[in-house]
């Protein structure tokens, strides 16, 4: 039976959610430039969304969608029947560490890995070998190093997650977590050269966190490895969104 080819009607219903979001992503970044140079600071009221459309010459459902990941990022909150207000500014370094483009991208690849990587963690405490015990261990004294000599440490922080997904006993686990590995590549980028410009107890505090990871893994603590990740990635997206944030 001969396969079936979509009409041109068919084919732009599929795309035009790829164009909106597409287009979403963009007025995002662009508002969020806007709150991060302080363009529009904490508290000053949005435009209306007929406002912001004809501002950025983009539709009503692209500004709803920039709008609610905003909102979902904590940037920004609604107050009924007043509009859409600046809630918090990120760094004033964000926009310019963050790569060009991606931010959108990068923050809702937070959401995935808080999902992917708590659940890699906990398999690795049930399954990890000695061996991979050892080379956890060898990226956390990577890590120490790192901090030592005031680097960044991109790339023992990339290899200590990297550690987890490999000793998670399931292949597709890291396949999925390889796959994202630009986006988590940028984001621990961003997440410690933020932390590099803040005083040594930032860093510090991300290090305690990691440790945290490593010791529910080595002692087969599989419910404490998740949560341990999962509030080291929610507290990472907190740091690289709030200028105030120490968590």
């Amino acid at each position: 039976m001969p396969i079936a080819r979509r009409s041109d009607a068919t084919l732009l219903e599929v795309s035009a959610p790829v164009r909106q979001s597409k287009l979403a992503d963009q007025l995002y970044e662009q508002i969020l430039e806007r709150i991060v140079s302080d363009q529009l600071k904490e508290d000053d009221r949005l435009p209306s969304e007929t406002e912001l459309s004809r501002m950025f010459s983009v539709s009503r459902p692209v500004v709803r969608e920039a709008l609610s990941r905003l909102r979902a990022d904590g940037l920004v909150i609604s107050r009924q029947g007043s509009g859409s207000y600046v809630s918090r500014r990120p760094p004033r370094d964000f926009m310019r560490l963050a790569p060009i483009g991606s931010v959108a991208d990068l923050l809702r690849c937070y959401e995935v890995r808080i999902a992917l990587e708590s659940e890699c963690a906990g398999l690795a405490a049930q399954r990890r070998t000695d061996k991979q015990l050892e080379t956890l261990h060898q990226a956390l004294e990577d890590l120490e190093r790192a901090i030592g000599s005031g680097a960044v440490g991109t790339e023992a922080d990339i290899g200590f997650h990297a550690a987890i997904a490999a000793a998670c006993g399931n292949a597709w686990f890291e396949t999925l977590t390889h796959s994202f590995g630009r986006h988590i590549e940028n984001a621990i980028m961003l997440a410690r050269k933020l932390s590099l410009l803040k005083d040594s107890e930032r860093l510090a505090r991300v290090q305690r966190e990691h440790v945290a990871v490593f010791e529910a893994i080595e002692q087969g603590d599989a419910e404490a490895a998740r949560l341990a990740m999962r509030r080291h990635l929610d507290n990472s997206r907190t740091r690289i969104l709030n200028e105030q944030a120490e968590p």
